[in-house]
């Protein structure tokens, strides 16, 4: 979810929060693009977070394409704040050329308590868990079908697996560390301070598109 902030002097911010419904396999390649350019940086995370991602990168297992830091803050469902201005880099050889420059920040209304090494490992151990059920799950249904010689047989035994199916609470690999709809409310509603641009980190992970 993205949110636009805009004060009466034209200035300008963008909040990010992950949807609760998000899941990494979701993610597509455009983002991950767009993550790696101008994505939030590990600087901006404050001492308690950094522990936390510490633990998560010791722990978790990666994926193909997705950068460390996008996973952590889709499992922990972290917001951050970006916001960006035009520069002009002057050089006595060329002419002087307009920049967009990229700034972020952390959301220091974030709950610390939601993400920490604790919760981190209990989610990853119950992500695990889910996992490991799941593909034993499918291995079952695979081998109940297989069994199957009639046509009536095998719709009997779909309709057991759909009502066992029915009856498993739904898969939430981040259920510890999800905002409540409270939380999410409150982040769309809370005003963005723009006064201090000390608070923002310039992005450097590579400069914006030139104008």
């Amino acid at each position: 979810n993205t949110f636009l902030f805009q004060s009466n002097e034209d200035r300008h911010s963008w909040f990010f929060c992950f949807d609760k419904t998000f899941k990494k396999q979701n993610i597509p390649f455009w983002f991950v693009d767009w993550w790696c350019f101008y994505g939030p940086i590990e600087e901006i995370l404050p001492p308690p977070i950094i522990e936390a991602y510490n633990t998560f990168t010791k722990h978790y297992e990666s994926l193909t394409l997705c950068p460390t830091t996008l996973s952590f803050f889709i499992h922990c469902k972290l917001s951050w704040i970006m916001y960006w201005d035009y520069i002009i880099e002057e050089s006595p050889q060329t002419i002087p050329s307009l920049y967009r420059q990229f700034w972020t920040k952390w959301w220091n209304k974030y709950d610390l308590s939601k993400c920490t090494s604790e919760t981190i490992l209990r989610s990853l151990k119950s992500k695990s868990h889910q996992d490991q059920q799941f593909t034993l799950a499918k291995s079952q249904i695979q081998a109940t079908i297989a069994s199957s010689s009639t046509k009536k047989e095998l719709q009997e035994q779909i309709k057991k697996l759909q009502d066992a199916l029915d009856n498993t609470p739904d898969e939430d690999d981040d259920k510890q560390n999800t905002p409540s709809e409270d939380d999410e409310e409150g982040s769309s509603n809370s005003t963005i301070n723009l006064a201090d641009p000390d608070d923002f980190l310039p992005v450097q992970k590579t400069r914006g598109k030139k104008k």
